[in-house]
């Protein structure tokens, strides 16, 4: 679960900003809250939402987090990471330190992790690991500047040839400003025997690569129509019922023959029929007793698709869509709403821990979706987090929301933005706040100097 996130020099924003699901002073939907097993019954938000004029820096908060995530489990590779990302708004900023860090719950702990780097010049400057559960305590800090590093063995107790691997480890990535030590420490090369707290690097890795999950506005959440392998008949089921409820039309989902899977790349088609083989093969090695046969869901623009593998034979089916009328379509003839609905619909119905963090999740839905999305993920009983940008103002209302779940992004007059959360105002209850956004008390909305009709021609 995330704490908060810290970011500056990165895009539209220029000076440090803190971003935090740790609730406010806020009494109301405390029955929404995430409780944790940890010092002082602290409580984390489920939901955060942040509103803002077109171009003031929603978007940028969402790339500091997506691109944050990229360098920890990619790096620079394959230039997924823009160079040019740094704040352009105040002259040195490319060659200054754009710096990201994270306060994470693992397993009842908290944990800071974070680093800087200069993107412009692709290179890693600092970074830093501590344990915050209750008194501070720094696990490891580098450096690079004047390739220095601190690590805690005590805190790691790690055997002596672990202990010697990693001050090794440590050493390399002090003197190496390419590679942020978390990345490197799980790219398979490296290894370290597990004992008590050194799983503690594997475990905040994997926190970045399986938990924290962003979605820009026509991205799919992992898991909605996953290529993973799991009882189809229970998805069928659950995405149908999901169709239905929301009144998209939908009444059924409808498994239909196909010969092959169209518009999937051969290349694409052939890594992953190879590792569903690979995988089946080391199931059957690890049970030979039992049958394996595997249903993979393969989701494409235009189709769903189900591979069944028994006897590592192949057959393909295209899911497909149930009208009222009784015509079966295809994802690609479905409305931009419906699909939309599709994209999200893991975020309801995903079983491990997640925190997804999404732009624009009212794209293509009624306002009354929206709502409804909304209300029925803060009834969840779970402790995923999800955390959204939108425009729809008809969910902002306390009916709904808490103070604290409300942020806004506004931009200055020399294009630098900035973050803060309508806990700020103190409202009342029982305010209008809808009313009150619309009408600038907050910031956040557009400085409209006249209507688009004076342009308009005679």
């Amino acid at each position: 679960m995330l704490v908060n996130f810290r970011f500056e020099n990165f895009l539209s924003f220029d000076k440090l900003s803190t971003f935090s699901m740790a609730p406010g002073k806020s009494r109301q939907h405390m029955e929404d809250l995430i409780e944790l097993d940890i010092k002082n019954n602290q409580k984390l938000l489920k939901l955060s939402t942040i509103y803002g004029a077109n171009a003031s820096g929603k978007s940028s908060f969402v790339d500091a987090i997506g691109i944050s995530k990229s360098l920890i489990i990619r790096g620079f590779y394959n230039g997924l990471v823009l160079s040019n990302s740094y704040n352009k708004n105040t002259v040195d900023n490319s060659l200054n330190e754009t710096k990201f860090e994270y306060e994470i719950v693992i397993e009842d702990k908290v944990y800071s992790y974070g680093f800087s780097v200069i993107l412009s010049l692709k290179k890693f400057m600092s970074e830093w690991l501590y344990d915050i559960t209750n008194d501070e305590k720094m696990i490891y800090t580098i450096d690079r500047k004047d390739n220095s590093y601190n690590i805690n063995d005590e805190f790691l107790n790690l055997d002596e040839q672990s202990n010697n691997r990693i001050s090794i480890y440590i050493d390399d990535s002090a003197n190496d400003n390419t590679q942020l030590f978390l990345n490197s420490l799980n790219d398979g090369k490296k290894t370290i025997e597990s004992k008590d707290n050194s799983t503690i690097f594997k475990k905040v890795f994997n926190w970045f690569n399986n938990t924290l999950e962003v979605l820009g506005p026509g991205d799919e959440a992992r898991g909605s129509i996953a290529s993973l392998t799991q009882e189809e008949e229970e998805f069928k089921e659950d995405l149908g019922k999901y169709l239905e409820l929301n009144d998209t039309g939908v009444i059924d989902i409808v498994q239909v023959p196909v010969d092959n899977l169209s518009n999937v790349p051969a290349k694409l088609q052939e890594r992953i029929l190879d590792n569903i083989t690979t995988d089946i093969k080391k199931k059957k090695k690890e049970r030979e007793d039992i049958e394996i046969s595997f249903n993979t869901i393969l989701n494409t623009s235009q189709n769903i698709y189900i591979i069944q593998n028994n006897d590592e034979q192949f057959e393909y089916f295209e899911l497909k869509f149930k009208h009222k009328n009784g015509t079966l379509y295809s994802l690609s003839e479905e409305s931009d709403g419906t699909v939309r609905l599709i994209e999200l619909f893991s975020v309801l119905f995903h079983n491990d821990e997640k925190v997804f963090v999404i732009d624009e999740i009212d794209r293509s839905l009624h306002p009354l979706l929206t709502y409804n999305f909304i209300e029925s993920f803060k009834k969840q009983k779970s402790i995923n987090q999800l955390i959204v940008t939108t425009h729809e103002d008809y969910i902002l209302n306390f009916e709904l929301l808490r103070r604290d779940e409300v942020w806004f992004v506004d931009k200055n007059f020399e294009g630098n933005s900035s973050m803060f959360s309508l806990e700020e105002f103190k409202e009342r209850f029982d305010k209008d706040i809808n009313t009150s956004y619309l009408n600038g008390r907050y910031g956040g909305i557009p400085n409209l100097s006249c209507l688009f009709s004076e342009f308009a021609k005679d």
